[in-house]
């Protein structure tokens, strides 16, 4: 006798059996009792939201959903928000860190189970995790790539954007990036909406008082030599030794969360040692502070006097912040004609390369005395963001939600009621 699947996916104490089984495999890999009962019966959670935001990646990329909670928060105030994580450990994290229903889906069937049992309008994205696509078989909800950051890297270029019903971008820099980038877009999809995760900030990051505050904020190798922008393994000691000498400052040091957690050479050997400098430099000043920071950089950007980075989302969001700030980008192949066609903001700011890095002291000297060109802050800014005020940008996206929401509805009340 053949096998008939659909006879036993159609029994229910088969299917509380599977969701049980899948849990408790699930808490072995996360090594976590606490799991298995996170799904004994998915129809539980059917609390009926509009709004899903979803995360499928491990605890150390949370940071990309982490920066968007306040925004979140804010949208449940008029549209009921539930957040799914697809790996427990970012659940129990998450959790910590905001007042949103948090759940965890650790297979396909439950998230399916979930997504069949609810009643989704509009389903949030703010990544490219290939896992995203299974959440994607909700039929009757809007899918929104929103991404976790505005940057000029390649990785912002994903085709994988255009999947989504809309895109969410911060202004005509990333319409520009896309459209340099890719022979196909739809340019229809594409809602400018700001950067709403800069209108409501967290508690600045606390340092000394009266200490000028130095932060070196490097991004990681990326993933393949084309998206390698990293100042770290060839820069970041020197930055690290200048910043060190200037008197009556704290040195803050936040690397790409995935430098921490590298295990490739080019990360770990110039971590270690820039790690040891302040460690050194801390024993000679206590006072002082020096310190490695993890999580959301947007704390450390609010008090630094002066950044240095590399091509991320860290230095066009301090463009933002600090509109007359003080601040450094490091080019690692020392191709400045290059290095401001990939990166328009290099244009506004003093580029550190092989030529110049022998002068590093001096720059930090002179930046923190506010001896540096700012003739093309706004109008860079500008171009990243469009002349939003404070506040806008999260009225901008909580609009684009509102509308969706409105639209989606409309359209469902044309179907039918059932679609299999």
């Amino acid at each position: 006798m053949a096998f008939n699947s659909r006879r036993f996916d159609s029994n229910p104490w088969y299917l509380r059996l599977r969701r049980m089984a899948g849990a408790a495999y699930h808490a072995w890999i996360a090594n976590d009792p606490e799991a298995i009962n996170e799904f004994k019966d998915v129809k539980n959670n059917s609390l009926n939201f509009e709004v899903l935001a979803y995360f499928g990646d491990d605890i150390s990329r949370s940071y990309q959903l982490q920066q968007w909670l306040p925004v979140f928060e804010e949208l449940n105030k008029t549209h009921k928000v539930q957040i799914i994580c697809r790996q427990y450990p970012t659940t129990k994290h998450i959790r910590k860190l905001t007042s949103l229903p948090v759940n965890s889906v650790y297979d396909f069937f439950t998230l399916t189970t979930l997504i069949e049992s609810n009643n989704y309008k509009v389903i949030l994205y703010v990544n490219n995790s290939f896992t995203n696509f299974q959440s994607m078989a909700a039929k009757r909800a809007f899918h929104v790539h929103l991404n976790h950051g505005e940057s000029d890297k390649m990785s912002m270029t994903s085709r994988q954007m255009y999947a989504y019903d809309v895109v969410a971008v911060a202004g005509q820099a990333a319409k520009d990036r896309l459209a340099n980038a890719l022979i196909v877009k739809d340019e229809n999809k594409e809602i400018v909406i700001g950067r709403p995760q800069l209108d409501l900030l967290s508690k600045p990051f606390d340092v000394p008082t009266g200490r000028k505050v130095l932060v070196y904020a490097p991004t990681w190798h990326g993933d393949q030599e084309a998206n390698n922008y990293t100042s770290v393994d060839i820069y970041g000691e020197k930055i690290i030794d200048a910043m060190l000498k200037v008197p009556n400052a704290t040195v803050l040091y936040k690397p790409h969360p995935k430098i921490v957690a590298a295990k490739a050479l080019i990360a770990t050997k110039p971590h270690k040692a820039i790690l040891e400098k302040l460690e050194n430099a801390n024993s000679k000043d206590k006072e002082a502070k020096h310190q490695l920071v993890t999580g959301d950089p947007m704390p450390v950007l609010q008090v630094a006097d002066l950044l240095v980075s590399d091509v991320s989302a860290v230095t066009i969001d301090y463009l933002y912040l600090k509109p007359n700030g003080a601040m450094l980008m490091c080019d690692r192949r020392s191709d400045t004609k290059l290095f401001n066609q990939v990166a328009p903001v290099s244009k506004a700011v003093t580029i550190i390369n092989k030529e110049n890095i022998i002068n590093i002291d001096q720059l930090i000297v002179d930046h923190l005395a506010g001896n540096f060109d700012r003739s093309r802050y706004q109008e860079l800014r500008n171009y990243y963001f469009g002349d939003t005020k404070p506040g806008e940008s999260v009225k901008r996206f909580i609009d684009m939600v509102d509308s969706l929401i409105k639209k989606r509805d409309q359209r469902v009340a044309q179907m039918p009621t059932v679609i299999n």
